[in-house]
């Protein structure tokens, strides 16, 4: 288990416009608002979980304009990834576990600009195995973006927590059974 203050500081800011262009760069980019009903929809159904609602994806993507990212085939949305980058409140409410990814305060918002203090996976669904590896190329670009930032997720599928832990090296916060999990900076591969 780890604390607050075994979460390493992070140097790098949040630069909206780059997080934009690496999401162009796997062929991902933020829903229009007409697109928000069919990338919730998704989740939704391939989650097989309550999603997020409409009313606080727009808030969130007023702020964050990069935080939902979808991968379109044709006029289909085929895959959302959701991100967010946390300002030092959203930390105290994670360890308190107050912090409610499903309604999220604006406020736990890190700003572009800003250097967040923890990242947040939201969220990733994908229809097939071509939408898949656009959001996963996505997530290691934006990953290099933020290479010293521990980031949580909560795992809500038996997929989904096999894939954290065995493949991206999260753990279980709280206890074995946690479905709140964390992956600490590789700060060693950062350095170098």
């Amino acid at each position: 288990m780890i604390t607050a203050s075994d979460i390493p500081a992070s140097l790098s800011r949040l630069d909206t416009d780059a997080m934009l262009a690496v999401g162009r760069q796997a062929g991902v980019s933020p829903p229009t608002p007409e697109e928000i009903p069919a990338a919730r929809s998704l989740a939704a159904e391939l989650m097989d979980h309550e999603v997020v609602s409409e009313a606080t994806l727009k808030a969130v993507l007023a702020v964050q304009p990069a935080s939902l990212m979808i991968y379109r085939e044709g006029d289909e949305v085929t895959a959302v990834y959701g991100q967010l980058l946390l300002n030092r409140l959203a930390v105290d409410a994670i360890f308190a576990d107050t912090f409610d990814a499903l309604e999220v305060d604006v406020a736990h918002l890190a700003l572009h600009g800003e250097t967040p203090a923890l990242g947040y996976a939201w969220g990733l669904a994908a229809r097939n195995k071509k939408a898949a590896a656009a959001i996963l190329m996505n997530g290691r670009l934006i990953r290099g973006l933020f290479p010293d930032l521990t980031v949580f997720t909560r795992t809500v599928t038996p997929i989904g927590r096999h894939i954290a832990v065995n493949r991206h090296g999260y753990k279980p916060l709280r206890g074995p059974e946690d479905d709140l999990m964390y992956k600490l900076p590789d700060l060693p591969a950062v350095a170098a």
